[in-house]
Order: C-alpha cells, then sequence, then structure tokens
C-alpha cells in the first residue's frame, strides 16, 4: 500500500489530529482513584490505485425527461449525434367553443438557457413530419424507430440561437387536430389517443448543431384567424430518439457519456479487505479529466454541455435498466477544478464493506441522462501517470 501526502492531505491530518487528540486525551473519572491518559489515534493516509473498471453499456430512457435535444451534429472527439425529437399536444377540453376552421395550431420551443451541442455560429434547420404510429414517452428508449410520414411537411424552422422558436404548422395538421377537438362523441379522448400521434421533429444532416429546449415551458397554441385569440395547449407526451456513428474507441482512457453508451462497474472489495483496519474517517476516489484532449478537440465557436456532476450508485439488478437512470444517486462526484477531478466521497461504501452491511458490492460510475443534455468526457485510466490514476485515498485513524 502505497503512502502518498498532499497538500491536502497534510491539511486533513492536522485536522484530524485536533480533533482526535481533543476526544481521546482523557478526563480524571471522578470515580476513580488516578485516572489515566488515553493516547491519541495515530492519523494515516494512504492512496490506493484503483484498476477494477468495467467498461458497460446500456440503453437509456429518452422520454419525459427534462430536455428534449433536437439536432445534428459530428464530434471531433466522440462522434456523431442525430436526435430527432417527437412532441404531441394535449387535447383541447370538450367544454371549450368549438373551434372554427380559420384557426391555426403552432409549436412553441423555449431554449431560455442556449444550451448546445456543437457549432454556435452556425443555423440549425429542421423539418416537422406526422407520427404515424403510437409511441409513450415513459417507455421510449433512445435506440427505438419511430415512424413518420417524410411526404407530407407539417412544418420547418431554422434556430439560430434563439431564446424561443414559433412554428407555423401546416393547415393539413391544424384541420386534423380541429377535428378531434370539435368532436363531440363521448369516446373523443379515446379516438384522439388511438388516432392522433403527435409530431416528429427532425435535423437536417447538414446542420452542425443539437438544441435543447426545455419542454416544461415549450407549448402548443391555436390563433384564431378571424379574432386573433391565442389558446395554449399543454405538452402531453415527448421524448427523442437517438442514432450514433463513428462511436469512439478510446485504448486508454474511460470514457463516459450521458446517453449511457458507455459507463463502468467498480467494485471495491478487493481493496476493502486489504485495508486491514476499520477505522476509516474518510474515502475519497479521484478521477482525473482529460481537459486537454476534452477542450483541444473543439473547434472555435463550438460547444458542449458542461459537465461538473458524476454520479455513482449501487443498482438492484432486478430492475437494473430503469434503476441505473432513475434511482437516486449514492456518492456524487463533484468538480475540484484545481485538480482537474472528479471527488466522490465513498466512505459510507467502504465501511459498509468492512462490517458487513453491503447490499450491493458493485458501484455504477455513469453520467446522469436525465436532464435530457448530451454530455461526454473521457478520465485517465490506469496505464496513466501515477499522479493522474484513478485513486481512492483513505483517512486511518489508527490506535
Amino acid at each position: 500500500m502505497q503512502k502518498s501526502i498532499s497538500k491536502a492531505a497534510v491539511t486533513w491530518r492536522l485536522i484530524l489530529s485536533v480533533l482526535l487528540i481533543g476526544s481521546f486525551i482523557s478526563c480524571e473519572d471522578t470515580n476513580t482513584v488516578g485516572g489515566g491518559v488515553v493516547e491519541p489515534s495515530e492519523i494515516r493516509v494512504d492512496t490506493i490505485y484503483i484498476s477494477d473498471f468495467n467498461q458497460r453499456s446500456s440503453d437509456m430512457y429518452s422520454g419525459q425527461l427534462s430536455n428534449m435535444p433536437i439536432g445534428y451534429y459530428s464530434d471531433q472527439l466522440f462522434g456523431t449525434f442525430n436526435s430527432t425529437g417527437y412532441i404531441r399536444p394535449s387535447l383541447l377540453s370538450s367544454s371549450v367553443s368549438p373551434v372554427n376552421d380559420t384557426t391555426k395550431l403552432k409549436l412553441l420551443l423555449e431554449n431560455k438557457t442556449f444550451l448546445s451541442l456543437g457549432d454556435t455560429t452556425s443555423s440549425a434547420n429542421y423539418s416537422i413530419y406526422k407520427v404515424t404510429e403510437r409511441w409513450r414517452g415513459r417507455t421510449l428508449l433512445s435506440s427505438d424507430n419511430i415512424n413518420y410520414d417524410e411526404l407530407v411537411l407539417a412544418g420547418s424552422f431554422t434556430y439560430q440561437n434563439e431564446e424561443s422558436i414559433t412554428v407555423d404548422l401546416s393547415d393539413s395538421i391544424s384541420a386534423e387536430y380541429i377535428r378531434f377537438v370539435n368532436n363531440e362523441d363521448d369516446d373523443r379522448d379515446s379516438l384522439y389517443n388511438a388516432e392522433f400521434f403527435g409530431l416528429a421533429i427532425v435535423p437536417d444532416e447538414n446542420s452542425s448543431q443539437i438544441m435543447f429546449p426545455d419542454i416544461s415551458s415549450s407549448r402548443f397554441f391555436f390563433v384564431d384567424g378571424s379574432s386573433n385569440d391565442t389558446t395554449l395547449l399543454t405538452v402531453a407526451d415527448y421524448g427523442f430518439t437517438l442514432e450514433r456513428q463513428n462511436e469512439p474507441n478510446f485504448a486508454d482512457r474511460y470514457y463516459l457519456n450521458s446517453n449511457l453508451e458507455s459507463y463502468y462497474s467498480l467494485n471495491f472489495g478487493e481493496i476493502a479487505s486489504a485495508i486491514g483496519s476499520k477505522n476509516i474517517l474518510n474515502a475519497e476516489v479521484y478521477l482525473y479529466e482529460d481537459t486537454t484532449q476534452v477542450n483541444n478537440s473543439l473547434p472555435n465557436n463550438h460547444v458542449r454541455p458542461a459537465l461538473n456532476l458524476i454520479d455513482m450508485k449501487s443498482i438492484d439488478d432486478s430492475e437494473f435498466k430503469y434503476e441505473l437512470q432513475f434511482s437516486g444517486t449514492d456518492y456524487f462526484g463533484f468538480r475540484d477544478s484545481t485538480e482537474n477531478a472528479f471527488v466522490l466521497n465513498i466512505t459510507t461504501h467502504i465501511n459498509e464493506y468492512l462490517f458487513g452491511d453491503l447490499e450491493s458490492e458493485d458501484l455504477y460510475l455513469i453520467i446522469n441522462p436525465n436532464g435530457g443534455l448530451l454530455k461526454s468526457s473521457v478520465f485517465y485510466d490506469t496505464n496513466s501517470s501515477d499522479a493522474l490514476k484513478p485513486k481512492l485515498i483513505l483517512t486511518i485513524a489508527e490506535q
């Protein structure tokens, strides 16, 4: 076991030594003649290099996330992302007065955060088509193939880093939707769900940018052609599918991305068995990001969504795919900008190993996909220099 004392570790040693000396120096026992003094613990800081990384891949659930990526971008480092969005309006209440034939249906996409992946100086073109099969956001996977009719254009728009985009939908889509609104039959809702499957927002492959509209503030709306009155409609369902090309294969780096194309399982059992002490005061994993490769692979004016947090969690195998994405995070990895590293405090996990209370031995290292943002990065692996290898830094109290 290699002993490595950095400035941070020295600081830890001083703080913990003071605390432990204060707690271990005995007070005089009023019921005992001649109370003794308990010797303070020795604080040791050890560095153990982590090698048990097992790369894994999974499909992600891609419906009803915070953002809906739509666009096409060929990333020099991480390959090509081609994301098609699917969105469906809610049906206007039957209590509303009949909608006249001059009413037009429009779509408003909000992008107030201006989040994007790709060339911020380019224009991204999109076509909108009618979806021809039923789909559900709750069960949608990024690899699913949802059919739409490319022969009938329902709308189009160009994105140039605007805060919001309003799209005029075609007369045929407006008329079809109005027919369901004005239907007075008791089964109008059932008919709508069975026959109107929403719209596909398809990027032009000559584009070079992916936008991430916030669906919670996006909406459909009606504009009455006679009075110009506006009626807002909520989004009933939404999601996206993602096609990938030229996926990277890093021979000497660990690769993480938020669409779960690459993540890792880690097992600390061998390390925990070799510690030989149950007085673990602190256990932190350090993963060093290759910021040089990540930053140098971006041309001028090209951006990626910032990565400031990674997750580590234990998973119940019975619902693995769902829990990998949606279960609570056990250990958060926060960026330490001074070290170009992400630091995860797994003290609880190591102590559970030592005391035999561990429910699952494996931990899974992921970039959380639930925001809908497409994030990727690479980290130094076990073949890197000692300063950059993944490591577990332990602070141990020995008596």
